[in-house]
């Protein structure tokens, strides 16, 4: 576990002393970043729950041609065509692996860099909330969370070709991301107290016939949908894992105020709300987890954005008291309340308590580390959902 503390305080103190610099040490900082991660996703070894498996896909994939990959994965059939580019160059697996967790951490980068007000506390909080153990677990899976990510400005924009396009050709790395194509117009829209409540009835009366409804929507799933029922898969969780995610959209929702872009404002509400819904249905299948990373990406943006809002109120001592004109509850004068410094540490803490709780759950089989210079260990298999 050393490693994943030595990342996360050297990466943070690094943020911390670059935050006061100019604007051009930003890059500077997401390029250390970048390199860091990526050197510390493609150097494990055995850990991730899928690790062997993509190992193996990788060596099978190189006996087959084009035609075969495309007759056996025509749902999702991009990763496989990537495997067998790199095998037909013939790169080892490692090599393989290094240039995606490079894609994969290159794309997340670039979108802390265009979006995220302050980008060291958004890699911070990509190492914590688990997006790195992501990558270095469900790898097709991350990269249609790439894809979702470059769709970002045109679901803001409501720029639906573009959009669509992105959806489209990141579903064939991962299908999942096709579920996600209503993100367009319900993330967007403006989340009133009617519509809040509107979801999480709808949200609920789901979860009580979730069985009769999955049962009729079965036939207009995709093969592997279907095959998850009676699996491992197909297990319920605890609701200690929703707790992260009920903590995660109270904060957005106290803190609503702070985000100024009604637009951004709206999807950072309503990603939160969906981030916690879905993860509500992992204790009737944990499968269901998958599809609450999409939304909890947002996180890297929102979290920074409310932050920096009261590094600006530092600046401009008057805007606070502007706000309380406007707002008379109780909760709302304790959010003003609050001074940088404060929020700061808030967050700092939320994101150190997600990870230590994820690795106590031994979340994807990342924790501990294992690394290439270690193979003869045998990594424990850890507590999973």
């Amino acid at each position: 576990m050393a490693v994943y503390y030595i990342t996360i305080c050297s990466l943070a103190g690094a943020g911390f002393l670059f935050k006061k610099k100019e604007t051009k040490a930003i890059p500077v900082y997401l390029l250390l970043a970048f390199v860091v991660l990526t050197l510390l996703a493609s150097m494990r070894y055995a850990i991730g729950f899928d690790y062997f498996a993509y190992r193996n896909i990788y060596t099978m994939i190189s006996q087959w041609t084009f035609h075969d990959i495309l007759v056996n994965y025509q749902y999702e059939p991009l990763y496989f065509v990537l495997c067998k580019i790199f095998s037909l160059m013939h790169c080892p697996y490692e090599i393989f692996l290094l240039c995606i967790n490079a894609l994969l951490l290159f794309t997340a980068m670039l979108f802390i860099y265009r979006y995220s007000k302050l980008p060291w506390i958004s890699v911070y909080l990509y190492i914590t909330l688990q997006f790195l153990a992501y990558d270095m677990n469900l790898i097709r899976q991350s990269l249609a969370i790439c894809f979702f990510m470059l769709s970002y400005p045109y679901l803001r924009d409501r720029k639906l070709l573009p959009y669509s396009i992105l959806i489209i050709v990141g579903g064939l790395f991962h299908n999942s991301l096709w579920f996600m194509y209503p993100a367009y117009i319900f993330l967007p829209k403006k989340n009133t107290r009617t519509f809040t409540i509107g979801m999480i009835l709808l949200a609920v009366t789901g979860y009580l016939f979730f069985e009769p409804f999955f049962n009729k929507l079965q036939p207009f799933l995709p093969l592997k949908y279907i095959s998850y029922e009676g699996t491992y898969f197909w297990n319920s969780s605890t609701f200690d894992y929703v707790i992260p995610a009920a903590i995660y959209a109270l904060f957005i929702y106290l803190f609503r105020s702070r985000i100024e872009d009604s637009h951004l404002r709206n999807i950072c509400l309503n990603s939160a709300l969906l981030h916690f819904l879905i993860s509500l249905f992992i204790t009737k299948h944990f499968i269901l987890e998958r599809f609450a990373v999409y939304p909890f990406i947002f996180s890297l943006i929102a979290i920074p954005e409310i932050i920096v809002s009261y590094q600006t109120d530092t600046e401009n001592a008057g805007r606070p008291q502007i706000l309380a004109q406007t707002r008379t509850s109780f909760t709302d004068h304790c959010i003003l309340s609050l001074n940088y410094r404060t929020v700061l540490l808030l967050f700092l803490l939320s994101g150190a308590c997600y990870f230590m709780f994820a690795a106590s759950k031994g979340f994807h089989h990342v924790y501990p580390y294992v690394s290439l210079l270690d193979r003869s260990y045998s990594a424990p298999v850890p507590q999973t959902l």
